[in-house]
């Protein structure tokens, strides 16, 4: 069972990640002065059953959001709690994307996408192929997409602290994957990579399972390609479904 940070680790934690996935100029731009309504609009989205239906809204923000990587224990992508939806101030950008004035609306629908991010990626597909991946070309493979729809995100009581917290810092509440165990079981996360490639995986005397040097080497630079993997199929994969 994953065993939670304290409050003060955790806000430590989304501190260094805002530090680490923007510029110092931008850190103290993040949207600390939200409008009460939209506030309560935020913690009132985030305490509703999340929608069955994936609708337009949504794609429109999903298609513009901005993955980083967790900095908690082995890292793992997530979606850019300071910006999630690129540089800019969020509200404006949640807003120009669902083509709506209602700012508490815009809010709602950031928060509902955020948290159908998860299922995107299973409701969603992509054909391997090289993409753009800013100014830089990407591969994605076969095998980052078996990752991809294998990594284990966390929800938000796992994360150990409530939407407020992520609010009063200046943060929005948004989902990761967990740095730990990104792929659901195992602290040993190429082991568990191995296994759902395919590749070979030995069992020891004591019952533990191991890779070769050389491929857990190669999986955790397989591993790091799942931000930008992430990335290119938020904004290229195309629905095969719009139901949970």
């Amino acid at each position: 069972m994953m065993q939670r940070l304290s409050q003060p680790l955790r806000r430590q934690l989304l501190r260094l990640a805002g530090a680490l996935l923007c510029s110092p100029l931008l850190a103290r731009a993040a949207d600390n002065d939200l409008p009460r309504a939209v506030r309560q609009r935020i913690l009132a989205t985030l305490d509703s059953p999340l929608p069955k239906v994936l609708n337009v809204h949504h794609l429109a923000l999903i298609r513009r959001f901005n993955i980083g990587w967790s900095p908690v224990e082995s890292g793992a992508p997530m979606l850019n709690p300071a910006y999630p939806l690129g540089k800019g101030e969020t509200l404006a950008l949640a807003m120009q994307a669902i083509a709506s004035k209602d700012a508490a609306l815009a809010a709602q629908r950031l928060m509902e996408a955020s948290q159908l991010l998860p299922h995107f990626v299973q409701m969603a597909d992509l054909k391997p192929g090289g993409y753009a991946y800013g100014q830089a070309p990407f591969t994605l493979t076969a095998r980052h997409l078996i990752l991809l729809r294998q990594q284990a995100w966390m929800s938000q009581e796992m994360l150990g602290m409530g939407a407020e917290d992520y609010l009063a810092e200046g943060y929005w509440p948004t989902p990761s994957v967990d740095g730990k165990r990104p792929y659901g079981d195992f602290t040993n996360y190429p082991v568990e990579m191995a296994q759902a490639l395919g590749l070979p995986v030995r069992r020891q005397a004591n019952g533990s399972l191991s890779i070769t040097p050389a491929l857990q080497a190669e999986l955790k630079t397989l591993h790091r390609q799942t931000m930008p993997a992430l990335q290119v199929f938020v904004r290229e994969a195309l629905l095969q479904r719009n139901t949970l």
